[in-house]
């Protein structure tokens, strides 16, 4: 299959026999209707007759045509049952199929920015819109980011989905099984970069729309979409993005399907992310690198002068030494410690792949606060003087290292940034310090209403009990929400936890692919049980909604 082009009928005909060939299926868009924005930005309806934009002349094409179910509506007294939309969802499920494959097409590397990123961010408009969302692209604030929205009704609340288009670089090597821009099918699984982080999971969430609206003719609730493509970078516009258009963007919650189900493959719901700070030290010696026999005890090495002052950053336990690293660090709650505490654990299988027996402990923390509620700092890269074949006797005459810190709920990445200055200051002033990248820390409490909603939506979907964990150990926007919009975010993800992202050969599991469909269709049907009421700022959720 050639990248961008339509995959053809062999690869994906196994799950395309049982599609329904009559009325609207989850594949076919439904228009929300002519609306505008809360925030007065008028939104703009695309031809859902078209067709997807091209990757490059020539190139296959995804035709998306309106369904013959748009327009109806639900009624006060009408009964339609979860289990119509999952009928929806298996019918479309070869289309959604087929819209994945396309989109892995689309390269869209934020790190090395190309025509790409836009032609992405024109697809993935084009599936937003063919969700039947009323859609515009947000510029301005770095690649295009992707918005669209339906209200149906100001009473009932309203839900924000966040996602991103953009992915790792994928180098073709040895280790990758086929180009991953041009995704395979095989072993029940799709493979390709970004089918899994994070196309896959949002393109997901748009066919639970298209499910919802064919089965029941509207939505339950009124819901935003946001996806943008920065997010393999550190998303350095977003918070600007966020801030600028606040009010086109309020909603009651915030979803984002983004990483792994649990290890043990149940489902979970990640109520935060750690925050990161990135920074790279740097010393200089001499203007050039010189012979390490004549002028050697003479010129300062600066390779030497960088791993002095990169050992004054730990204990000699492997604790952090800088002086008020940890003095902002909130301890968990009695509940978190609670949930921590009922999540399965086998260190032995967990750490297999890594040649790894035993972990360091050295603040007696155990596993899983260590993971989601510690912080830590991590020498990710260290480049100085000679390693190839061989020796090259040389003095080096620079030396850089990278440092990768996650951060929890009381650090910021200004005061850490701070704390680190005052610290080399102190032990190495000769170091050069850098700030890369940061984000802050997001966490959403776990006795938030929405909370308990959503896991039930996710036990009805899957038929268990999803774990509810209160941070992932990684990093993503999330503050954006939590912070700037003042809202609750909460992170479903629904791939499976061997999905290799960042990785090669990163895949999703196609079963998968459509329970997170599922879980997704549920939700919005759980939360448009309810209503909201707002007064003065304050946002109140009351009782289930009768119909």
């Amino acid at each position: 299959m050639g990248r961008g082009e339509r995959p053809g009928n062999g690869l994906f005909a196994d799950h395309r026999a049982s599609e329904g060939r009559a009325g609207t299926r989850a594949g076919d868009p439904v228009r929300c209707g002519g609306r505008t924005a809360r925030g007065g930005a008028a939104l703009a309806d695309q031809p859902h007759g078209g067709s997807l934009p091209n990757r490059q002349p020539g190139a296959g094409r995804l035709a998306i045509t309106a369904g013959a179910g748009a327009g109806a509506s639900l009624r006060a007294g009408d009964t339609v049952s979860i289990d119509d939309v999952y009928a929806h969802i298996d019918a479309g499920f070869g289309a959604a199929l087929e819209e994945l494959a396309y989109l892995v097409g689309i390269a869209g590397v934020s790190a090395s920015p190309t025509e790409d990123l836009a032609l992405c961010a024109q697809a993935v408009q084009h599936s937003v819109c063919g969700s039947g969302l009323r859609t515009h692209l947000i510029e301005g604030f770095g690649p295009p980011a992707v918005y669209g929205e339906c209200i149906v009704d100001p009473g009932r609340p309203t839900v924000l989905i966040y996602g991103h288009y953009d992915v790792q670089p994928a180098e073709t090597s040895a280790h990758w099984q086929g180009d991953p821009f041009e995704p395979t099918i095989r072993d029940g699984r799709m493979y390709g970069r970004g089918t899994s982080d994070n196309k896959g999971q949002h393109l997901a969430q748009l066919f639970a729309l298209r499910a919802t609206l064919a089965a029941h003719g509207e939505l339950p609730v009124n819901v935003k979409v946001l996806i943008e493509g920065e997010e393999e970078i550190g998303s350095p516009h977003l918070a600007e993005l966020v801030r600028q258009n606040r009010h086109l963007l309020m909603a009651d919650l915030a979803i984002t399907s983004d990483g792994p189900v649990h290890r043990s493959g149940m489902p979970q719901l990640v109520l935060g992310t750690r925050g990161q700070l990135g920074v790279e030290l740097c010393t200089r010696g001499a203007n050039r690198d010189a012979h390490s026999g004549s002028l050697g005890g003479l010129l300062p090495d600066a390779a030497q002068q960088l791993t002095q002052a990169l050992a004054t950053l730990w204990k000699p336990s492997g604790e952090i030494a800088v002086a008020g690293f940890f003095d902002d660090v909130r301890p968990p709650t009695p509940a978190e410690s609670a949930n921590l505490a009922g999540l399965p654990l086998d260190l032995k299988d967990h750490f297999s792949d890594y040649d790894i027996t035993e972990l360091p402990s050295p603040e007696g923390h155990d596993y899983y606060e260590r993971l989601m509620l510690r912080p830590t700092m991590t020498i990710t890269g260290l480049t100085s003087g000679y390693t190839g074949p061989g020796m090259k006797t040389v003095i080096s005459s620079s030396a850089r290292a990278h440092l990768d810190m996650r951060l929890v709920p009381g650090q910021h990445p200004d005061e850490i940034f701070r704390l680190l200055q005052v610290h080399l200051a102190q032990h190495a002033p000769m170091v050069g310090l850098t700030r890369l990248s940061s984000i802050p820390p997001s966490r959403t409490a776990l006795d938030n209403p929405y909370v308990a909603i959503l896991a039930g939506a996710v036990e009805q979907a899957t038929g268990v009990i999803p774990f509810v964990v209160p941070s992932l150990g990684s990093s993503l926007p999330n503050y954006v929400f939590t912070d700037i919009l003042g809202i609750p975010s909460i992170l479903v993800p629904y791939a499976n936890p061997d999905q290799n992202n960042h990785a090669p050969n990163e895949n999703f599991e196609l079963s998968r692919f459509k329970v997170g469909m599922r879980i997704c269709a549920t939700i919005l049907e759980h939360v448009g049980r309810h209503t909201v009421e707002r007064s003065e700022g304050n946002v109140r959720l009351e009782q289930e909604r009768v119909e």
